[in-house]
């Protein structure tokens, strides 16, 4: 019995200390942006009227009348994977590239407790009048096609085309619809329940996770069960350089960005999306996002479909034969504006 209570003891205030840690670690909150490693990174700032410090990179064709994208990427990357995926795309199209950092990630301020629906009027207004854009087409991977969606109804004169990489709908949409759940979808707290006294932990959690593990452990569960993912070696570099840029300001920012009300609650309906140049990507071996989603979007949507399960599951059209520019999303968004 004694034992037991000193086990018990020694978990207890193991417990405390670990979400003492995770309280310092939120009440830091991002380092300050290093102007070198920016550079290094070449990637540009673009202010709010808010005063928040949105991180972007331009690639491709620099020409004012090239045709825009917008590049939006997935859950715990930033700006440089999206970059890395549509670069010499961009090239070979005659298109410039503009690849935008979500709060949080890379070298974007922090922004807890948004909506989805506050993305467009704030970030992407921001570097829209930094570069000097009207129009333009958009692009998300993941967690960037709810803001790819956001984007478009908010643009909707303005937005040419949306392209839709494995995308996700909201989670009352899905239980009204009957469709498969999101990886993460129930499992993280709300933003609200992350600012109580006793969510250290979840904090120190993503520190541990995603600030002192190496990015091959955390990308693990990309590769499993996907042996032409793990093989990919140039994607694989992407993908944990991505990772671990994500962090380069710390880790305070994927915490938040985690929460549910984030994530999942968006703060516009779906079902008031409509485009006439709309591509819905999404392949049926992705494990990360059930494909009944992509499906239902596409037919939503009046959608170019693609859904061909090709050994990459989730990270299908961000690699192999679909960085081939004439393959590419942004090429299909091209020929349906044409």
């Amino acid at each position: 019995m004694q034992i037991f209570l000193i086990i018990l003891a020694a978990l207890v205030i193991l417990g405390l200390a670990l979400n003492y840690w995770g309280l310092r670690i939120r009440e830091k909150g991002m380092k300050p942006v290093n102007k070198a490693e920016l550079d290094a990174e070449d990637q540009r700032i673009a202010m709010t009227d808010t005063g928040r410090q949105i991180a972007y990179c331009s690639y491709g064709v620099q020409s004012s009348d090239a045709p825009v994208f917008i590049n939006v990427h997935g859950s715990q990357l930033e700006a440089g994977f999206e970059r890395g995926t549509y670069a010499q795309v961009c090239d070979t199209l005659q298109c410039r590239g503009i690849a935008i950092s979500l709060p949080g990630y890379g070298f974007t301020d922090q922004k807890p407790g948004r909506q989805v629906n506050d993305w467009p009027a704030e970030d992407l207004a921001a570097v829209l009048k930094a570069e000097g854009i009207e129009t333009f087409y958009i692009t998300g991977h993941s967690q960037g096609t709810p803001h790819a969606m956001a984007t478009a109804l908010h643009y909707a004169d303005r937005c040419l085309g949306l392209g839709l990489n494995a995308p996700l709908l909201p989670t009352k949409l899905c239980q009204e619809l009957g469709l498969g759940k999101t990886l993460g979808t129930g499992w993280t707290p709300t933003s609200a329940r992350l600012r109580t006294a006793y969510m250290g932990w979840y904090f120190t959690l993503f520190h541990v996770v995603y600030g002192l593990l190496p990015p091959s452990i955390t990308s693990s569960y990309i590769k499993k069960g996907f042996p032409r993912v793990a093989a990919d070696t140039a994607l694989m570099h992407r993908f944990e350089a991505a990772l671990q840029r994500s962090t380069c300001r710390g880790t305070t920012g994927s915490a938040w960005e985690s929460a549910q009300d984030t994530c999942f609650d968006w703060g516009f309906d779906v079902r008031n999306l409509h485009h006439s140049n709309a591509c819905v990507w999404h392949a049926d071996d992705d494990q990360a996002i059930p494909p009944d989603q992509g499906k239902w979007l596409a037919q939503h949507l009046d959608a170019d479909y693609r859904h061909e399960a090709e050994g990459y599951g989730h990270l299908t059209y961000c690699a192999g034969q679909y960085q081939d520019p004439e393959k590419s999303l942004i090429s299909a968004l091209l020929t349906r504006a044409r």
